[in-house]
């Protein structure tokens, strides 16, 4: 099993929009060969700043390289060139995990 990883750090009262933008992703994902499933968590990290932490659960690395390639994928991402973060976004990182135990 192999999980996705984004961290969003964003300005407070901005997380339920983020949690939305992932949540409408939902039906395209879900039809992916290997897609196992989402959660997607909230916190409060600081004043004034909240975390959105979006994990997808594949089957394995392969079936996640598959979606990363695919045409709804990369068709995505090209519909965002060019614009701009949105001001809330103080910061993002995806990581990658494997299961083990």
């Amino acid at each position: 099993m192999f999980y996705q990883i984004r961290r969003i750090i964003v300005k407070e009262g901005f997380g339920e929009q983020v949690v939305e933008s992932f949540s409408n992703r939902g039906g395209l994902l879900a039809q992916q060969p290997g897609y196992l499933g989402r959660q997607i968590l909230v916190k409060k990290v600081r004043r004034g700043e909240e975390e959105v932490m979006v994990m997808v659960q594949w089957e394995s690395e392969e079936s996640w390289k598959n979606w990363e390639k695919s045409p709804e994928h990369i068709a995505g991402h090209k519909a965002k060139r060019g614009a701009e973060k949105p001001e809330y976004i103080v910061e993002s990182s995806m990581d990658l995990y494997y299961v083990k135990g």
